[in-house]
């Protein structure tokens, strides 16, 4: 017996079109609004939220993507799930993106222009870092959107909602009154010109700022001045025989705390970094320091 099934002719699928009809469906049948229901176990899911200073990129869908099978895995499995959505306006690479703009920084300006196709008339707005957020804010959202995420929207935020920055001083108070943070001093990356901590994200070319620990071993040179030297090695100081400068530069002597020290400009300037209280007293000829001795303490 030969089946006389027909075959189908070739169609080409309009893809769009079947993704509109089902984010239309999902949101008509508002099956994504979690609500109480007494009768349901209780799933909270939440992801990192998204930070609106450029487009979504191929690591945002792998992040959300993840988070969205979940849970619809959750609802599949009789839980009623809570998936809302944040945006992470709070924090400093915004505000030195806006400020980039400000300073009418080309390469900034041709990346929005030239690779985000971003109107010049939006982009004229990006002096005010909430601009930047909300403009890419919305461009994430759309993008989470047309991915079919099943977020409920009823519940979107961002970080500067006041009931969200309360929430989180609130959490912070009560972590220090249990003794489960504390507020020390610790290395960080530091802009000089913004005067606050910087981070990879902060940074142009998001380049990780590098900090390098050093042992300070002082000198004593003609009974009223430290020479300072910095080594990654201090079990090697037994076998010192001279100390290296540049004889072609000029060196400071700086009153460092109660000391006064003999280093470069850049080395006082960096000290003042480190909560120390410096003051340029006068300069010296590297080529002058040739030949003299030094001694420990």
């Amino acid at each position: 017996m030969v089946d006389s099934v027909e075959k189908a002719p070739n169609a080409e699928l309009d893809w769009d079109r079947i993704e509109e009809k089902w984010r239309k469906r999902w949101t008509d049948d508002k099956l994504f609004e979690t609500d109480p229901q007494s009768h349901k176990r209780k799933y909270f899911l939440t992801v990192a939220y998204p930070y609106p200073n450029s487009p979504q990129h191929v690591g945002h869908g792998r992040t959300y993507t993840l988070a969205d099978v979940h849970a619809r895995y959750k609802r599949m499995n009789n839980y009623n799930v809570l998936f809302p959505m944040g945006f992470h306006y709070t924090g400093t690479p915004i505000v030195s993106m806006s400020q980039r703009i400000k300073s009418n920084d080309l390469e900034l300006i041709q990346t929005f222009q030239q690779i985000y196709k971003i109107p010049d008339d939006i982009i004229s707005n990006f002096k005010e870092p909430k601009k930047i957020a909300s403009y890419f804010h919305q461009e994430i959202k759309q993008g989470m959107n047309e991915m079919g995420y099943s977020i409920d929207w009823r519940r979107e935020f961002t970080t500067i909602d006041k009931g969200y920055s309360k929430f989180i001083s609130w959490q912070f108070r009560n972590l220090k009154k249990k003794g489960l943070i504390v507020q020390g001093s610790h290395p960080v990356g530091w802009c000089p010109q913004d005067q606050n901590p910087v981070s990879q994200h902060d940074t142009v070319g998001d380049i990780e700022p590098d900090l390098i620990e050093y042992v300070l071993v002082k000198f004593k040179f003609e009974d009223q001045y430290v020479v300072p030297t910095a080594t990654l090695r201090p079990e090697t100081i037994f076998g010192v025989t001279n100390l290296w400068l540049n004889p072609d530069i000029k060196y400071v002597i700086a009153q460092v705390n109660n000391e006064k020290w003999i280093i470069t400009k850049e080395a006082a300037r960096k000290m003042e970094f480190l909560n120390a209280s410096v003051t340029l007293i006068s300069e010296i000829n590297g080529s002058d320091l040739i030949g003299k001795s030094v001694f420990d303490e």
